[in-house]
Parts: structure tokens; C-alpha cells; sequence
């Protein structure tokens, strides 16, 4: 199984990617698990920094900078000496793990190539998506946060990436499992018990409740946030399919 963790910025991914690894899912190693836990994240980001470089790669030549935290995407390039890299990065992952998966919020923006590469190795099949969101709001108060980014910048930035996950999900064949960050703050339990029935795996309880921990999250609250309404709509999209098959 490969399972792609798709999620914004800030948004609990690397809260899913650590239940996943500590569940048999392997996410990488400790290797190549950068950055390394810090002030924001304490409890690791259990994020590949392969598929991240090579995701930098396939956007910079396509002239965009992820850390511009720029809204305007330009038409994504894969070069072949890009395409090759992620053959192998996929192949010898596919060679070291039955059960493994990756989570770049990059992805989000590269998603289609992966899985074409993936296809290309002939290991489509074994492919389910995880996508998890998180309220546009709290995205932007945890960006302005972390990179002082104006919160309206932070607004625009998850309606990029959450415009780019929903395009592939509309246009993708492969089973894609909604999931919110909210819901694992809150009932992490069964919300694990949803996604594993999902990934049709099981899963250590104990493991969950001591990674899990309400106060990982600070960006919940605060002023209230007036939306755009393009992204009132995109947030409503997103939440209604959570806990739909």
C-alpha cells in the first residue's frame, strides 16, 4: 500500500503522517525525516525530505518558490531528469516497504505527476489518498504565526492548495479519504478507527491517544476571520465529504 497524504500548510499532516508511521505505514526514516521536531511542531513533521526536494525541484523549474507562499501557480513542468529521480525515489521505496507512504504539503501542487510515475512502475493500484484539511482560518493564524505572513495571504495560500487538491480528487480514479485535523483534536479515536477501517489496517490505540494532544494546536481560536466567499465555498466543499465513502 502507498498512501499520499495530501494537506495545506499547518493543517495536521504531519499529525497523520506520525500515526500512520508509529502505526506500520512508513513514512521514511529517521534518515531522511527533516526538518527535525521543533518549537512548532514537537512532535516531528515525519515528513520525507526526498519527495520534498524533489517536489522543490519540479516547482522552481515551473517558476514557483513554495516559500514565496505565492497564490499565483504557474503551469507545472516535470522535466525527464526530474521524472527519472522520481522513478527511483518511488522504486526504492516500493523495494523497502510493503506498506509506505509520504506527506509534503508540496504535494498538494504535484500530486498528478507522482501518481503518473507510480502508474508508470505499475503500482497505481496500491495507491489511497488521505486528505486533510483544516478550517481556512486557522490555517491563516498559524501561518501569520510562524512566518508573519498578513492573515489575508494566508487565506489565499489555502485556497491554492485546496483548489489543487480538489481539481485531482474531481478528476482522480483512486480511493481518497477526507479527514480534518478538527476531528482528530477532538476525537481521535475514532477518527483513527475511520481512516484505518479506510486504509484497511489496524491500528494501536495507545499509540494515538499519547501522539495526539489538544495543545499542539494554538491556531483554533482568536478574532473572527471574514472569508472570501470563493473560500467560505471551497472550506464547505471540502467538510461535506469528510465521512463519506
Amino acid at each position: 500500500m502507498i498512501v499520499i497524504v495530501l494537506g495545506m500548510h499547518r493543517s495536521g499532516t504531519s499529525t497523520v503522517a506520525g500515526i500512520l508511521h508509529l502505526n506500520n505505514i512508513i513514512m521514511g526514516t529517521y534518515e531522511n525525516f527533516w526538518p527535525r521536531p521543533l518549537k512548532q511542531n514537537p512532535k516531528g513533521f515525519y515528513e520525507n525530505y526526498n519527495f520534498r526536494k524533489i517536489n522543490d525541484q519540479i516547482l522552481e523549474y515551473s517558476g514557483y518558490h513554495t516559500k514565496s507562499y505565492s497564490p499565483d501557480l504557474p503551469e507545472v513542468k516535470v522535466l525527464p531528469k526530474i521524472n527519472k529521480k522520481m522513478r527511483r525515489l518511488v522504486g526504492d521505496s516500493l523495494e523497502n516497504f510493503s506498506d509506505w507512504g509520504w506527506k509534503d504539503p508540496r504535494t498538494c501542487l504535484t500530486v498528478k505527476y507522482w501518481v503518473d510515475v507510480i502508474d508508470q512502475l505499475g503500482y497505481k493500484n496500491k495507491i489511497k489518498i488521505v486528505f486533510v484539511t483544516r478550517r481556512a482560518d486557522s490555517v491563516a493564524r498559524s501561518l501569520k504565526k510562524r512566518n508573519d505572513l498578513p492573515i489575508l495571504n494566508g487565506l489565499k495560500i489555502w485556497e491554492l492548495y485546496s483548489k489543487s487538491i480538489l481539481s485531482f480528487c474531481y478528476k482522480s480514479d483512486l480511493p481518497i479519504h477526507f479527514c480534518s485535523f478538527e476531528d482528530f483534536l477532538n476525537n481521535p479515536s475514532t477518527t483513527c478507527n475511520i481512516l484505518f477501517d479506510f486504509l484497511k489496517r489496524d491500528f494501536n490505540d495507545t499509540i494515538i491517544n499519547k501522539f495526539i494532544d489538544k495543545s499542539i494546536s494554538t491556531s483554533g481560536g482568536g478574532p473572527d476571520i471574514v472569508y472570501p466567499h470563493e473560500i467560505t465555498k471551497i472550506e464547505n466543499e471540502i467538510y461535506s465529504k469528510i465521512g463519506k465513502r
